[in-house]
């Protein structure tokens, strides 16, 4: 599931705020809530790009500014700072403070979610990402129905995890990463021709993989095509010799 923890890992950053000018700069910089606003849009930037230490000053300013209305977006952002240093006690800590902070608050629960999955807590981050896709309004809904489908893929929900996965690409239509998961557990269930075409939109919308490649050279073979078979597994072999799946393919091939 390398690809997915990768996705699940990845923090979805504002660009920065451009410099204050005009005559009306001091005023503006002066209001609290936009003072607020710009140093955590800040540190996301930072922990984006894992500047720890400009993300720490930046949360820090925005902690001069804050209200009982953005306590949870502060501690939210403590507490992706201390996952990126690894401080998992303190990250759960300030996540779950977020949360209390205010429980609509569907960022801090999305990510408080991605880092139970990463944690390999599945049903908890399955819980708390179930809440999250009932948030109509989050722009990040359809990543929240795809890391949903992993964590029940995870539990063992095998069709309630195609139901997240089809309604993750639903939403957004190039989401490329729920077809491959889906593409996976209809091979699992020996429903080849779907996940071939699962397969097939995943091919069109992304780069290959190992997972992809490996996934190809499998159904290609169980649908007797060998030449095409071999086709993946020599782009497997060429493109990520050292990948899990190609060792799986090299031991397949001595089978």
């Amino acid at each position: 599931m390398k690809l997915a923890k990768m996705f699940v890992l990845v923090i979805v950053v504002a660009a920065m705020l451009g410099c204050v000018s005009g005559p009306d700069a001091k005023k503006r910089v002066a209001d609290p809530e936009q003072a607020f606003a710009q140093h955590i849009k800040l540190a996301m930037k930072y922990i984006g790009v894992k500047n720890r230490d400009l993300a720490r000053v930046h949360l820090e300013k925005a902690a001069n500014f804050d209200s009982k209305a953005t306590r949870s977006k502060l501690n939210n952002g403590y507490a992706l700072l201390y996952q990126l240093e690894q401080e998992t006690e303190l990250a759960e800590t300030y996540f779950r403070k977020a949360i209390a902070n205010n429980k609509a608050d569907s960022m801090a629960r999305y990510n408080f979610a991605a880092f139970l999955y990463n944690q390999g807590r599945f049903k908890e981050a399955l819980k708390q990402m179930q809440l999250v896709s009932e948030d109509l309004g989050y722009e990040r809904r359809p990543q929240a129905f795809y890391i949903l489908g992993l964590a029940q893929r995870k539990t063992g929900q095998m069709e309630e995890a195609l139901e997240s996965f089809e309604k993750a690409t639903q939403l957004t239509p190039g989401f490329a990463p729920p077809f491959i998961e889906a593409a996976e557990i209809y091979f699992e269930q020996q429903k080849l021709p779907i996940a071939k075409r699962a397969l097939d939109q995943y091919v069109f919308l992304a780069q290959p993989t190992p997972k992809s490649l490996w996934l190809a050279v499998r159904i290609e073979d169980y649908f007797g095509n060998l030449d095409g078979a071999a086709s993946q597994g020599l782009k497997l072999k060429n493109l990520f010799p050292y990948s899990s799946e190609n060792l799986e393919y090299q031991k397949w091939l001595k089978q």
